[in-house]
């Protein structure tokens, strides 16, 4: 049985879900009054140091493997065009969809992002001769329905002066997620460890330049307490560290397209957040969470 036809690639999808869903809540309480009534951390600055906290615990692992660093560099030679379009993806999506939630809820702004599984579709069928199915089809179509009634919601739900800006951002983001993914298919074969690693240092290092005008403009927020080492950690170590390689594992699984669909469901998890703290959803976000989780079935279930 190929590995593609067994759960092990969905669970580690679903956990991926799971983890980048509440990542998105915790960015926002951190980066925006909305929890605390205060901001703990600018979102820039939580993009570099989830970058930072993610590349040292990647460095850490490629450590204790004891893995040469001639031999890693020997084989991530093959692989550094895909290898500098991620890092510029990646510095991209994390600095956008950071600042974004200062504006939007968290909400809003992962539904925006998480449509991109529409956009690694298309590049799959044009370029890497991926088969479109009438089942793939239908079920991309209903998660991309279910993130658009999710958005309608969200942004009934919004107002204030910078709502466009954070839009913006959010959609910046969604692109930079998406031209990430693809870049994961094109570095399959690589040591994803030494790939996470890379991609975060100098990534890292590119995000110092934004930190730097946006203190020209505005002061850098940065509470040092419990919750804002709480959420770094979480936001490094497990959402952008642990969780960028399983995802990186699913896609060597079984492809970018069926990976990145299941995008559709992370603004489920806000709504289970939402559940959980007792503000109940709107009949129309139910409905968006239902057809996004009958598309997201019908596409793993095609086993094209």
């Amino acid at each position: 049985m190929k590995p593609s036809e067994t759960g092990h690639p969905y669970l580690l999808l679903f956990l991926v879900i799971l983890i980048w869903g509440i990542n998105w809540i915790v960015g926002r309480c951190l980066s925006s009054p909305v929890l605390f009534g205060y901001v703990h951390i600018s979102g820039v600055l939580l993009a570099f140091l989830r970058y930072v906290v993610g590349a040292v615990i990647m460095i850490m692992i490629i450590l204790l493997q004891k893995e040469r660093l001639s031999e890693i560099h020997k084989q991530m030679k093959p692989f550094v065009s895909a290898l500098g379009i991620s890092i510029l993806a990646s510095s991209i999506y994390v600095l956008c969809a950071n600042q974004s939630q200062a504006y939007v809820s968290s909400g809003t702004s992962s539904i925006i992002v998480h449509l991109c599984p529409a956009l690694v579709l298309i590049y799959g069928v044009v370029f890497l001769e991926e088969k479109l199915t009438i089942q793939k089809t239908i079920g991309f179509t209903l998660g991309f329905l279910g993130g658009l009634l999710f958005l309608y919601t969200s942004l009934e739900s919004n107002s204030g002066p910078n709502v466009d800006q954070g839009i913006f951002l959010s959609a910046i983001a969604m692109i930079a997620w998406a031209a990430y993914t693809i870049t994961l298919h094109y570095l399959e074969g690589a040591n994803r460890v030494a790939v996470i690693s890379v991609q975060l240092t100098v990534s890292s290092l590119l995000i110092v330049p934004f930190l730097v005008m946006y203190t020209m403009t505005a002061p850098l927020e940065f509470i040092l307490d419990i919750w804002s080492i709480l959420g770094v950690l979480f936001c490094g170590a497990i959402s952008t560290g642990i969780a960028y390689l399983l995802y990186f594992k699913a896609i060597e699984i079984i492809g970018a397209p069926k990976s990145a669909s299941f995008l559709f469901l992370i603004p489920c998890v806000g709504l289970l957040g939402d559940v959980l703290l007792h503000e109940l959803p709107s009949p129309i976000t139910l409905i968006g969470g239902v057809v996004a989780i009958i598309g997201v079935a019908l596409i793993k279930r095609d086993r094209n």
